[in-house]
């Protein structure tokens, strides 16, 4: 086991594309970090580098206490898991977690016993005599982790090995890689574009963006202290709603301005949180609220964190949870921010019509309840403590 060091790190390829732009990540021996950003941003490349598949423009990749950039993906003694499974189809399941012992010239007799072991640890004992073929896709996951468990490496890279799974077997998976990964104890870099697995699954989150790391953190600091507007919209599903505000100081009381017809007060622990929102008074703002933070309006909720008239668009009933999508007055911000946040064209699209047509769709968080009728005009308050502040030039958080 090692830690794994990022050193200032750049990658520019022949034609003069950058895809890392001076990383510096530490991974701590026997941590798990998870590699998250949209489809573009340079993970697979950082984990590459690691590898040894991609080579290293400038900066330098430290493996436990060796710097590492000159050496063959076979001398830095790590395993990596593809997305692909990369199994032989001839050969069978045992065959397939030790041939790379075998090609190290181990001992037939250890390696028998180190896949054995790894069988044991993956639940794949009674298939070992099997093909790849007769498993199933998740069976074949376990099959590409024991191959990699065997080898006793340094670190463990793991690169989108859940993509090819169904959602129900993904969920399992995850749980499963975590727990194996705790047992272990071996350093792991897992990329994935999938933030929810990067929430559930890590010690740590690092999120980039176009090869800049945004914001490297636990994910649940990740979630309630974003660095930036990006990170803010990247992580959590439903994504944090994100509209543009004025700030308003009456008498030295803070509020937002939201749209015309709505204002709500900044609750003080909003303002320790972001304690530049008192420089912007007068200007504008983007503001940052989870869906979760939204309450049902009731004569409980005090008037000045009630958002009032807005129309009820779709209800998604989830069993355990009701998410109301609500038509409001407010406007979205169209920034890069938000373009790489939503990492769908076609979704980003829809947002730049609605700021367009004047007004923005927000989506809110309930317990299960008697749903609203679509197209009904209702009132939802917001726990205004629980506000985020962002720069709309700059997408810093007003910290």
């Amino acid at each position: 086991m090692a830690r794994v060091v990022f050193d200032n790190v750049n990658k520019v390829y022949p034609d003069g594309f950058q895809a890392i732009f001076d990383l510096s990540l530490e991974i701590e021996d026997g941590e798990f970090v998870i590699l998250v950003g949209p489809s573009g941003c340079g993970k697979s490349t950082a984990l590459r580098m690691v590898a040894g598949l991609e080579s290293i423009t400038s900066g330098q990749m430290i493996i436990g206490d060796q710097v590492v950039n000159d050496l063959s993906p076979k001398e830095r003694d790590i395993a990596m898991v593809f997305q692909s499974y990369a199994l032989y189809p001839h050969m069978s399941v045992a065959d397939n977690m030790g041939f790379a012992l075998k090609l190290s010239k181990v001992p037939q007799d250890e390696i028998d016993k180190r896949v054995k072991d790894a069988a044991e640890v993956l639940g794949l004992t009674e298939y070992l005599h099997r093909k790849p073929k007769a498993l199933s896709g998740g069976q074949r996951q376990r099959v590409a982790m024991g191959r990699a468990i065997v080898r006793s490496p340094k670190a463990f890279l793991m690169d989108e090995p859940l993509s090819n799974l169904d959602a129900k077997l993904r969920v399992q998976m995850r749980a499963e890689i975590a727990a194996l990964q705790n047992r272990l104890g071996v350093t792991t870099l897992y990329v994935t574009h999938d933030q929810v697995e990067a929430m559930t699954m890590g010690d740590r989150v690092a999120v980039l963006k176009r090869g800049v790391l945004q914001q490297a953190d636990a994910p649940q600091k990740l979630y309630d202290h974003p660095d930036n507007l990006f990170v803010a919209g990247f992580i959590g599903s439903p994504s944090m709603n994100i509209a543009d505000a004025e700030v308003v100081d009456e008498g030295g009381t803070l509020y937002v301005q939201i749209d015309p017809a709505n204002r709500m007060k900044i609750h003080d622990a909003a303002i320790d949180a972001y304690p530049r929102v008192r420089d912007y008074a007068g200007k504008r703002v983007a503001i940052g609220m989870r869906p979760e933070h939204f309450i049902q309006a009731s004569g409980d909720v005090p008037d000045d964190m009630v958002w009032r008239q807005l129309r009820v668009e779709l209800v998604e009933m989830l069993g355990a949870e009701m998410l109301v999508h609500l038509k409001t007055d407010a406007r979205h911000v169209i920034s890069d921010d938000v373009r790489e946040a939503v990492d769908d064209d076609e979704a980003f699209e829809a947002l730049q019509e609605q700021a367009a047509a004047g007004g923005a769709t927000i989506v809110a968080r309930f317990e299960p309840g008697k749903p609203p009728a679509i197209h009904e005009t209702v009132d939802v308050g917001f726990k205004t403590e629980s506000m985020h502040f962002f720069d709309l030039e700059t997408g810093a958080a007003l910290r």
